[in-house]
């Protein structure tokens, strides 16, 4: 099944991401390897699920807010692609922070939100390693951040 195709399926609406600001920009490639990095969970041009999980976020909030970072991902390699997500022949990884408490341990529980969609959206092709720590604190106060390296057709 085409990757786009599959979106359609499960009712997903890519939504238009914002320009890279500052010194960085949103993606990289590098030969096959596109690179996108820090993405937040944005919703409507405001971060969903501001604080640290497991003291002003809940756990289910905090991973509906990683799928919603893998959203925002895919629309911006939708739009570094032209468009559509074709291009793409595999998810190889996923880096994630997590901001909470320092006794928090259910760091791989909020991630699966993204890595979940992933593999919803790609099948075995969304298979990938993953990394995933505890932070203090986040831009825009947001409870995660992600950063996926995806190989090209």
């Amino acid at each position: 099944m085409d990757f786009d195709d599959k979106l359609d399926e499960l009712f997903i609406d890519l939504p238009e991401p914002s320009e890279s600001v500052g010194f960085s920009v949103s993606t990289i490639r590098v030969g096959k390897m596109l690179f996108v990095g820090g993405v937040l969970p944005l919703a409507e041009g405001r971060v969903q699920s501001q604080g640290k999980v497991g003291v002003e976020i809940r756990l289910d909030n905090a991973r509906l807010a990683a799928r919603t970072a893998g959203v925002m991902t895919l629309a911006i390699v939708a739009k570094e692609l032209g468009g559509s997500l074709s291009k793409i022949k595999r998810v190889v990884s996923l880096d994630a922070q997590v901001a909470c408490a320092a006794d928090f341990g259910d760091h791989l529980k909020v991630i699966d939100g993204a890595s979940e969609l992933f593999n919803q959206i790609f099948g075995p092709f969304g298979k990938h390693v993953r990394t995933v720590c505890g932070v203090t604190s986040l831009p825009k106060n947001a409870c995660v951040q992600i950063t996926t390296v995806f190989e090209l057709k």
